[in-house]
This record gives structure tokens, C-alpha cells and sequence, in this order.
């Protein structure tokens, strides 16, 4: 989350709030009244309210997000994540006892999520439908590893029977990797480089 935050007072005009967000680089500006969190105004509730002749009475109380969703420092990433998508909205105010902490926008749980993965670390990802056996998933670390691979990062796209891991892996010999676990019965077998 941006701990560094830039707020408004409910009594600025829509003009106010414009310049604030152009000169901040921001898009999501919480608003706040004696030092309180009251609501949310984003860019595109300004750019809905702006009406030439009426800009100059307007006030960000006119056009702002009364009680939108908030989370507190404690919630877990995913479940941020989870609000973000289900309620389609662009960022979730960080709020404790009334007061605004932070602000958490779509662009920093992207970041989190590619960080969390190893996306952007050089490597290869190795994917394989693991066999319905116990150990299948340890039968296939030990392949990478014997291989030469050091896994980054290993995940799952859930899709029933067919439930596919990703394995993003450092160095090895995919070839020989994804050779032995074909070998082994292992169906689905992938290497993205």
C-alpha cells in the first residue's frame, strides 16, 4: 500500500481536486474532514461532474464516494485483491479508527502478485498435471532439482480434474526436465521460456 497519502477537504471545489490529482500523479484522492476519512473521489467521478458552467460551485462533497470500501492494514493481500475484482472498483482506502493510513490501488497488488510469482526474475516456468497419486507434487521438485532447476515460485490453475501447476524455475535443463517427467507419466507438460 502508498503510505505517503494525498488527501482533501469535502469543501474543495472540483477544480481544487483536479489540480491535486494532476499535480500528485494521482487518480484516487481519499477526502477527509478533521482528519477523518469521509469518502473517495476518483478521476472519474471528476471527470462525470465536470459541467463548465457548473465547475466553479461544484465541491468534492457534491460528486465524492460516500462510505466506500475500506480495509484496515490487517487484511490479508488476497482478500484486497478479492474486493477489487468482485466490487470492479480501482483501489480500497486503508482506514484505523476513522483515520486514513494508506491507500492500495489495483497497481500495487499487480505488483505484489508478480513479485510474489518471480515474474519478471529471469527463468523458465514449467507446467505439468500432476497425477492423482500422493507425492506426485514432491515427484516433480525432485526432477527439477535433480535436473539443475532452483524453483522460483510454483502455483496452480484450478480447473477441476485437469488442474495444472506452474512451476517458474532458475536455470537447469528444461529439456531434460520436461523429457523425465513425460517419461514418468506426468500429461500436460509445458516449458515456457
Amino acid at each position: 500500500m502508498v503510505t505517503d497519502i494525498v488527501t482533501i477537504g469535502k469543501e474543495a471545489g472540483i477544480r481544487d481536486a483536479l489540480t491535486v490529482m494532476k499535480k500528485y500523479s494521482v487518480r484516487h484522492l481519499p477526502v477527509v474532514e478533521s482528519g477523518l476519512f469521509i469518502g473517495l473521489v476518483t478521476s472519474g467521478d471528476l471527470k462525470q461532474a465536470i459541467l463548465a458552467s457548473m465547475l466553479e460551485t461544484l465541491k468534492v462533497s457534491d460528486v465524492m464516494l460516500q462510505n466506500p470500501y475500506t480495509i484496515t492494514r490487517d487484511t490479508p493481500l488476497e482478500k484486497a485483491a478479492g474486493i477489487i475484482y468482485e466490487k470492479n472498483i480501482g483501489c480500497l482506502p486503508v482506514v484505523e479508527e476513522g483515520k486514513i493510513v494508506g491507500i492500495i490501488t489495483i497497481k500495487d497488488i499487480l505488483k505484489a502478485f508478480i513479485e510474489i510469482m518471480g515474474v519478471l526474475k529471469s527463468g523458465s516456468r514449467i507446467d505439468v498435471i500432476l497425477k492423482n497419486v500422493h507425492g506426485s507434487f514432491d515427484e516433480v521438485v525432485s526432477v527439477i532439482e535433480r535436473n539443475g532447476g532452483y524453483i522460483i515460485s510454483a502455483g496452480m490453475t484450478i480447473s477441476g480434474d485437469e488442474d495444472a501447476h506452474h512451476f517458474r524455475i532458475s536455470g537447469g535443463d528444461t529439456a531434460a526436465i520436461a523429457e523425465e517427467l513425460i517419461q514418468l507419466g506426468y500429461r500436460g507438460v509445458k516449458v515456457v521460456d
